[in-house]
């Protein structure tokens, strides 16, 4: 007897679609699984299919029309296929055989065609759905969420391909969503405002209920807080309070005395090698040991890596999620940046937080008049606009990189200066009092009305 080789390959092409719309269901709950603290490591990973993972997760609106527009297309080719494939498979002669057996053993008082019909649709219509939620939708989402890492991983290659192939669709999906939205969403004029008009409103209003200088600083703030990236508020490397891992336990000790802090970042030789983070309150019942105790076991693992250019706004989520309080600042190349903890972001808020270790004043100058100060190199150019009253990107255009003052000059100069350098920035005329051996130390700084005499060459 020759098979019937539509059963054959018909039967695999079903078996095919199902897989095909489970891998895809399954896609939809594993993409969408990661937390903001997965998106963070996958932004900073290496590989090529990390990569691909990445740019496929941070535009979830495209992935979503995607994986929709597929599974789809998939289901109904699955409803239409199984529709013909039960046709041929079984014949209405053998459905009417059915039917009429059915009548004789339930002795029913129905018609030969009624019974034929809703055998017919029971098969057809409730089995392949049934068959459809319970292999391609429920099974595949329920194991997807069990390791959506490795699910997304495996699926990254398939969903890049759908991605290009179905882009034209999914962009024309997406659009009409953006379009849609803005038509429901009430647009209304104070929406549209300009920060500049926000804090020209916060002025008005708050200087009609008597509000205090610091409530209006605070209001100001939350209106820019959505734009101040970590670069712009974090302590600089060279101010980092971290253990080196070799360090002996009366060390350790000193360390904690002297700085208060209640959390460190241990490194290895150098502080690009962060090997983890060391908690104070993890030395509770050991503070009598001694001197040669081995404090390294007590070192936690994990580490909150941060890239210099995310908002502060989005760290805080990522803070708030995970429980941590400090973060590893990084470079573009991977380099200890700087740190960032809690209190910094909140302090971008609230203003400054004084605690029981801190100093009454943290940043040191000295104002020598009106028009002219000294400050020490390290100052960050943020804090030195507070001080001064100017917008806190005055400086931006011509700052590059740089977050400190010694490092905005090292920009402007392209080269170490001598003492007693001048440098002449929009107006602000800054002299180099004391040089190190590869560090600017304190700076004179005379404001552009400022009318004591400097020479004007570098």
């Amino acid at each position: 007897m020759q098979p019937d080789w539509f059963v054959v390959w018909g039967g695999l092409l079903l078996l095919v679609l199902i897989a095909l719309s489970a891998m895809i269901s399954g896609s939809e709950i594993a993409f969408f699984s990661y937390t903001p603290a997965d998106i963070s490591e996958l932004e900073q990973a290496e590989d090529t299919r990390s990569k691909k993972l990445y740019k496929l997760i941070k535009s979830p609106r495209t992935l979503l029309a995607t994986i929709l527009i597929t599974n789809n297309l998939v289901n109904i080719t699955i409803v239409i296929f199984s529709e013909i494939f039960l046709r041929h498979v079984l014949s209405q002669e053998m459905i009417g055989r059915w039917a009429a057996s059915l009548i004789q053993s339930l002795h029913l008082q129905m018609g030969l065609n009624t019974i034929a019909e809703a055998i017919n649709f029971t098969i057809t219509v409730v089995g392949v759905t049934f068959l459809l939620v319970l292999m391609g939708e429920v099974m595949p989402k329920v194991l997807a969420y069990a390791d959506y890492k490795l699910f997304s991983r495996k699926m990254t290659p398939m969903l890049v391909f759908l991605d290009r192939l179905l882009h034209p669709l999914s962009a024309s999906f997406v659009n009409l969503g953006h379009f849609i939205e803005k038509k429901l969403t009430d647009k209304s004029s104070h929406e549209n405002m300009t920060k500049e008009e926000i804090d020209k409103a916060i002025d008005l209003t708050t200087k009609a209920s008597n509000s205090t200088k610091d409530e209006i600083g605070i209001l100001k703030s939350i209106v820019k807080f959505g734009d101040v990236t970590v670069k712009e508020i974090m302590q600089p490397r060279i101010d980092i309070q971290a253990i080196d891992i070799e360090s002996s336990f009366s060390d350790l000790l000193n360390l904690i005395k002297e700085t208060g802090f209640s959390r460190f970042p241990v490194y290895e030789g150098d502080i690009d090698v962060i090997k983890g983070m060391f908690y104070v309150k993890d030395l509770i019942g050991y503070f009598h040991e001694s001197e040669d105790f081995d404090w390294r076991p007590l070192i936690r693992k994990e580490v909150k890596y941060v890239p210099n250019s995310k908002l502060i706004s989005d760290l805080l989520k990522e803070f708030k999620e995970e429980h941590i309080h400090m973060g590893i600042v990084i470079d573009e190349y991977g380099a200890t940046d700087g740190l960032i903890t809690l209190e910094d972001i909140m302090e971008e808020v609230v203003g400054e937080i004084q605690d029981e270790f801190d100093e009454d004043e943290e940043i040191e100058y000295k104002k020598i008049n009106d028009y002219t100060y000294v400050f020490d190199g390290k100052t960050l150019i943020s804090d030195f606009c507070k001080i001064i009253h100017i917008d806190s990107d005055f400086f931006d255009d011509v700052r590059d990189e740089a977050d400190s003052l010694a490092g905005m000059l090292l920009e402007e100069l392209k080269d170490f200066p001598k003492k007693g350098t001048v440098v002449d920035i929009k107006g602000f005329k800054f002299k180099v009092l004391t040089m190190g051996k590869r560090r600017i130390g304190e700076i004179r700084i005379v404001l552009p009305n400022g009318e004591e005499s400097m020479p004007a060459a570098r």
